[in-house]
């Protein structure tokens, strides 16, 4: 290695030791902003690079990118930790990266975000870098990146690694100024909520309430509000947190907002159904999927027709259930969101019980419970009780030891074994992931 490198040029040397600071690659502007080169002359440097064979230059659907292997990045990372100018490299590194989020802050709101969400994924490895060189360096500039990148972190599964980020910052709470410590504590508590830390939310919902009346952004108001209304059922209080989520939504209407306010109204959609207020409820729903459609949420519009789905069954309508469970269950697996898909089979649960086959019911709980468990991202809090009045009625039509049996069976299936299960059912031919 030491020979190979040594070929090179002094440029192109340098380049490759500034290469060293990215993680899962890097696109051409990138390491031109880091190594301080001109678009032209880093892309002219890879190709050599990459004539040595010690850079690959991939073609993606985002667009060209670079990487090394891992025992080429490892070499040249001591080349570079050695060179005096290192600490501005990796400052340079957590500047662009941190400026990539800040610009994906609106189009992660509105229409744009599946693009921007794709093109964050890609960039997953260099921002979790970017965040703890900040964490070490200059924390104070984390709070906002937190709250721009939650989006982010909930539709890729990523919110245990972000809550460890969040709990290293919040020992400094008191030193930030009021903005960064409302976006800290709204980080904290919608974390807390994904993460199914009850006594973490609890903890944040105190956090967060001394400081709602002091936000003056409409939008973080806006959607502080609607934290605090995620964290009440923890504690049963389903009415107030309707009413907090009605204050939510009404906010949210009157700001160009179609992401939050299509989980504002998906949230209070829950809780009516929750209420027994089923015309309020198929107001929301229908809203919230809406919305997501217009905003590429997709599994938000899958999680609408799930509860729109439990509507049905309430009402009696059976045929029409299935076929927007089946619809949301096809829009979980394309948007790979096993939390979505998990709610999908707890709603196919509940049919199966409408529909008399309490076994199947009681199969289909047992195996959305088990992904959560194993993926590590339980039910939002303002979605359990109806699960629970679910399992609490199928238990009593089979019997303790026979749910607990059954139940025990389907926390084992694969999410591929429990998704075929219910295409079976349905005679569907969607291909699972």
């Amino acid at each position: 290695m030491d020979w190979s490198v040594g070929l090179l040029e002094d440029a192109e040397r340098s380049l490759l030791e500034v290469a060293a600071v990215f993680t899962e690659g890097w696109t051409i502007r990138a390491v031109a902003a880091v190594a301080g080169l001109t678009e032209d002359r880093a892309l002219e440097l890879s190709e050599s690079l990459a004539r040595h064979s010690l850079v690959y230059l991939d073609s993606t659907e985002l667009g060209p990118r670079s990487r090394m292997l891992e025992t080429v990045r490892e070499f040249v990372a001591e080349r570079l930790a050695a060179r005096p100018d290192a600490a501005g490299v990796w400052l340079r590194h957590a500047g662009y990266y941190r400026a990539l989020a800040e610009q994906a802050d609106r189009p992660l709101r509105g229409p744009e975000r599946n693009q921007w969400l794709e093109r964050l994924q890609a960039e997953a490895g260099n921002l979790a870098a970017a965040v703890r060189w900040y964490l070490a360096h200059d924390p104070g500039t984390l709070p906002h990146l937190f709250r721009v990148l939650w989006p982010f972190w909930s539709r890729w599964d990523l919110e245990r690694e972000a809550r460890s980020w969040v709990e290293q910052l919040l020992p400094a709470f008191g030193t930030l100024d009021p903005q960064a410590r409302a976006e800290l504590a709204w980080t904290a508590a919608v974390l807390a909520v994904d993460t199914g830390d009850d006594a973490a939310a609890l903890a944040a919902r105190q956090r967060l309430a001394p400081l709602l009346a002091g936000i003056s952004d409409p939008f973080l108001h806006a959607v502080a509000q609607l934290a605090m209304a995620w964290i009440l059922p923890i504690a049963g209080d389903f009415v107030e947190a309707r009413q907090e989520t009605a204050v939510s939504l009404e906010e949210l209407r009157g700001q160009d907002e179609p992401f939050f306010t299509a989980m504002a109204a998906f949230t209070a959609g829950s809780l009516d159904t929750t209420l027994g207020r089923y015309d309020d409820a198929l107001g929301h729903l229908n809203e919230a999927r809406g919305l997501a459609e217009r905003c590429g949420g997709d599994w938000l519009a899958a999680g609408s027709r799930v509860q729109l789905a439990i509507l049905d069954v309430l009402r009696g309508r059976l045929d029409r259930a299935r076929m927007l469970l089946d619809e949301a269950l096809d829009l979980s697996l394309a948007a790979r969101s096993t939390p979505f898909v998990t709610l999908c089979l707890a709603g196919y649960a509940r049919l199966a019980f409408a529909d008399g086959d309490p076994e199947r019911a009681a199969l289909l709980e047992g195996a959305a419970e088990g992904l959560r468990r194993r993926v590590g991202l339980p039910a939002w809090p303002h979605l359990r009780r109806a699960e629970a009045d679910l399992a609490a009625q199928v238990r009593q039509k089979l019997g303790a030891a026979k749910f607990d049996q059954v139940f025990s069976a389907g926390s084992a299936l694969t999410q591929r074994q429990a998704v075929a299960m219910v295409q079976d059912e349905d005679g569907t031919g969607t291909q699972t992931s």
